[in-house]
């Protein structure tokens, strides 16, 4: 029994080499059977008949030759695709015969199919990315007291347990200062744990990875290596100079790299972790025989023995270990937000919706053909063919349709990738998804043909097969001036559809519209903000003066240039950054804790006045307010009317109950403004003076100008520049720095008025298909209305009145439907823009009601230079 499926393999392989030998095959039988023949004739004739009668004999005695050859390569034969590949055969004979029709319902199911594929690739790639290394199910993640990275010791603690495989670390999250002749820029790096490379087993494209003990090389990414280095081949061992170090480039990653964080995160470089107080997320290669609950009971024990050796004062290790897989569901539920899942899947629904009325544009187109083939099928049926037999042979046609549209739409969705691959998203990660082609493609690709194909051709197939014969041998049928038949459902249908899609897309539009105009609290036509990333060695043993002095030197010099109002130092800058603390909070008028949500933000002296947020009452913070000093802080509208109700704040104290939190007197309240998205409603906020802790080495500036702010950009950036030349400096307005607040309005109107487009072309294309063909059936009865004294404008009227039928019934079923459709959309809007906007509405009614008027302009003077005469003898 055990070599049944071996047998049954090698049966199948031999059946389907036949497939491509069978005209050899049936060469060689012709020849066999002319030799069997042959024999028989000569021992006949030998017996004394003449040769013309042996042959004669001998052909009675063998049988039909035809059927042999059918009996003998039955044996060879898998009747079902025999039959599957002679039904595509025909119905290509038959598209080439109408080669319109064919290129017509192509690029119908091209666009829908296309789409999908492409949004299914962008989908998969981002969110269930495989990493470019060896055996990534064997990989996991491990996490230490609910913390996403873990201090170096620990790593080493962990590693020296040799509980794993393998042991990997890496912070994501690190920039490095690139120095190159006079010019300094920055990269996003990953720092690594010198066994990083060879535990997860990455390929490279030129050199190799850190080895270990290895402090001074460094790893670069394909896209850097290109781009800065020119793509040279010899740069291997070179030097290169990152934070004032010298690292020695021992390897260039592929071009097609996924990195083992996933969801598109890919650094620009790697280089080994130098200090131990790095913090690294722990990646570990499980043994065989162990599974991620053994391997989470066996962490918790040595997590448990380092908070023996080393505690910590607010968290245990041992609490919340978890152990996740890099790919799959399983790290997307722990790592993926919320809104991001919601995003793919509305796309994933939207394209849907496409494809569903590029087959609803086919099945029509479909109906037609089959009502025009209709004798034709009818003899086939009078001449034996069953009914199945011909609804097999009609559905092998929408399956090359199918076939044909997808290979169409896998040639869009390449075209797509290449434009994917170099998009440089505007957000503070180094992010590049890598779209290619893969088996889940595959698989899903393969899914739709099959889908599309029954969508297509299921419904024309089995009305095609419903006609009575005898009526349709006669040519008896009637051609009524019924307005409504299936193929005017299914263009109501899709008009109802693309309302839905366009309402979509010009909802996001609007959205778009007004978070670009909209006035986030704070000044952006006359501001600009910069960015000064310091080297850490070049700082840490002087302490926190040194950088204190830079700072209060970089302020003098950009408020002493000519056309700058104030300058100011921040530590996050509006709609860029994020810092969000949930904690309790007392005040000196109650002793009441009360648990708040806000925004945090240290900023210096003349932050409020450099982008114009108003004071509403107090001060903003000065000089003098910085470690040492009095803690003071400034709260928002929200924060104030949140926790002190009605009271002024200002003069009264504050404590943020969290561990060596001190009291702070309030010295202002500013007004409410944007913090980190242009959706957020009223978020509460408190601010505190820069000074007063310790200083990051990314130090961001915000600059008020008296015109422009681009025409400071340059002069800004020397002076920055000149006071440290190993600083990596990046300037810009800050209308240019809202990419990242504006990405994801951008991103839905990209993408939903691309499918809310593609949707009114289909059914632009099946309401001009539908018309067309409805005056063609109808010529003779317009002949004849024309001919008892009918007009042009009533032949006009005629046409308009079936094309206002249909659009007006697919508009108020398609505003129904979007009435429940768009509701949940109000997640992604901004203020401002409710999900029923009666805007949107309106433009996509004009919008259609346009496309519509368009669509029927062909069909509706096709019908009105119809010639009497010859309509009366139609047919």
């Amino acid at each position: 029994m055990s070599f049944l499926p071996v047998q049954y393999l090698k049966e199948l392989w031999l059946r389907l080499r036949w497939l491509s030998g069978r005209s050899r095959f049936h060469s060689e039988l012709g020849d066999e059977i002319a030799f069997h023949m042959e024999s028989r004739a000569d021992e006949l004739e030998q017996s004394g008949l003449p040769r013309a009668e042996a042959l004669l004999v001998a052909r009675r005695e063998f049988g039909s030759r035809l059927k042999a050859a059918e009996d003998t390569s039955g044996a060879w034969q898998i009747r079902w695709l025999e039959d599957l590949l002679s039904d595509l055969r025909y119905a290509a004979r038959a598209f080439r015969r109408n080669p319109a029709f064919a290129a017509t319902a192509v690029f119908c199911l091209a666009l829908g199919i296309g789409a999908n594929t492409t949004i299914f690739n962008i989908t998969t790639s981002f969110l269930f990315s495989e990493p470019s290394c060896r055996d990534s199910a064997s990989l996991i993640s491990i996490s230490e007291g609910g913390n996403s990275s873990s201090p170096l010791a620990d790593y080493k603690f962990l590693k020296d347990a040799n509980v794993f495989a393998g042991m990997a670390g890496i912070n994501f999250e690190r920039e490095v200062n690139w120095r190159q002749g006079d010019s300094t820029r920055r990269f996003y790096a990953g720092m690594v744990t010198d066994d990083f490379f060879s535990t997860l087993d990455i390929p490279f494209h030129l050199g190799r990875g850190i080895a270990q003990g290895e402090t001074d090389t460094a790893v670069l990414s394909e896209r850097i290596w290109r781009s800065v280095f020119g793509a040279d081949p010899a740069i291997l061992g070179h030097k290169i100079i990152l934070d004032s170090r010298v690292y020695t480039i021992a390897g260039i990653l592929p071009e097609n790299h996924r990195s083992v964080a996933g969801f598109g995160i890919s650094p620009e470089v790697y280089v080994p972790v130098i200090h131990d107080d790095e913090y690294v997320q722990f990646y570990a290669r499980l043994p065989k025989g162990m599974n991620a609950g053994v391997a989470r009971e066996r962490l918790r024990s040595i997590f448990a023995q380092i908070d023996a050796i080393r505690p910590k004062q607010d968290w245990k290790r041992a609490d919340q270990v978890t152990v996740t897989g890099v790919t799959g569901f399983d790290m997307l539920n722990q790592q993926m937000p919320g809104a991001v899942t919601a995003f793919f899947l509305m796309l994933l629904i939207v394209v849907g919706l496409v494809l569903l009325l590029a087959c609803t544009n086919v099945a029509s187109l479909l109906l037609a053909r089959a009502s025009s083939r209709s004798h034709e099928l009818t003899i086939r049926l009078s001449l034996g063919a069953s009914r199945q037999r011909i609804i097999r042979h009609l559905l092998a046609e929408s399956l090359l349709l199918s076939m044909l549209g997808a290979l169409a739409g896998l040639a869009l969705n390449l075209a797509c990738a290449r434009l994917l691959k170099n998009l440089v998203l505007p957000i503070p990660a180094p992010l590049r998804v890598v779209v290619l082609p893969d088996w889940r493609l595959m698989l899903y690709s393969l899914g739709i043909v099959f889908l599309s194909a029954l969508l297509c051709g299921l419904l024309p197939a089995l009305r095609a097969v419903r006609k009575d014969v005898n009526t349709a041998l006669k040519q008896e049928e009637r051609h009524t001036a019924r307005t409504w038949n299936l193929r005017s459902l299914l263009v109501a249908g899709q008009i109802a559809v693309s309302i839905v899609l366009l309402a979509a897309g010009f909802l996001f539009l609007h959205n778009l519209l007004r978070a670009t105009a909209m006035n986030p609290g704070f000044n952006i036509s006359h501001t600009l903000w910069a960015y000064m990333r310091l080297v850490p060695d070049q700082y840490k043993d002087a302490g926190q003066a040194k950088q204190t002095s830079l700072i209060h030197t970089v302020l003098d010099r950009i408020r002493a240039l000519p056309g700058v109002e104030s300058a100011a130092v921040t530590a996050r800058v509006p709609l860029n950054d994020n810092c969000v603390d949930e904690i309790g909070v007392r005040t000196d008028l109650s002793a009441t804790l009360v648990p708040v949500r806000y925004q945090c933000n240290d900023v210096g002296a003349d932050f409020f006045r450099t982008l114009s947020i108003p004071v509403l009452s107090g001060r903003e913070f000065s000089s003098t307010d910085r470690r040492g000093a009095q803690a003071v802080t400034v709260v928002n509208e929200s924060f104030a009317r949140e926790v002190f109700g009605n009271i002024n704040p200002v003069g009264h104290t504050l404590t943020l109950d969290f561990n060596g939190a001190k009291t702070r007197l309030v010295v202002g309240v500013v007004g409410d403004s944007k913090y980190f998205t242009l959706s957020e409603k009223q978020q509460l906020a408190v601010y505190e003076p820069y000074f007063s802790k310790d200083e990051p080495v990314n130090v961001k500036f915000v600059v008020r100008t008296v015109s422009s702010p681009a025409a400071y950009v340059k002069a800004i950036s020397d002076e920055m520049g000149r006071l440290d030349s190993s600083a990596a400096v990046e300037i810009k307005p800050m209308s240019e720095g809202l990419g990242l607040a504006l990405l994801p309005s951008r991103a839905a109107a990209v993408m939903l008025g691309t499918m809310g487009l593609l949707a009114l072309t289909l059914a632009s294309i099946g309401l001009y298909g539908v018309l067309l063909y409805s005056v063609s059936r109808r010529t003779r009865e317009i002949g004849l209305r024309m001919a008892l004294g009918a007009t042009q404008s009533d032949v006009l009227r005629i046409v308009l009145r079936h094309s206002l039928a249909l659009v007006g019934s697919g508009v108020a079923t398609g505003l129904v439907l979007a009435f429940f459709a768009m509701r949940p959309l109000a997640f992604f809007l901004v203020p401002g823009i409710s999900a029923l906007d009666s805007t949107a509405f309106l433009a996509v009614i004009a919008v259609l009601g346009a496309v519509a008027l368009v669509a029927t302009l062909a069909p509706a003077l096709r019908a009105v230079r119809v010639d009497p005469m010859v309509a009366l003898r139609y047919e």
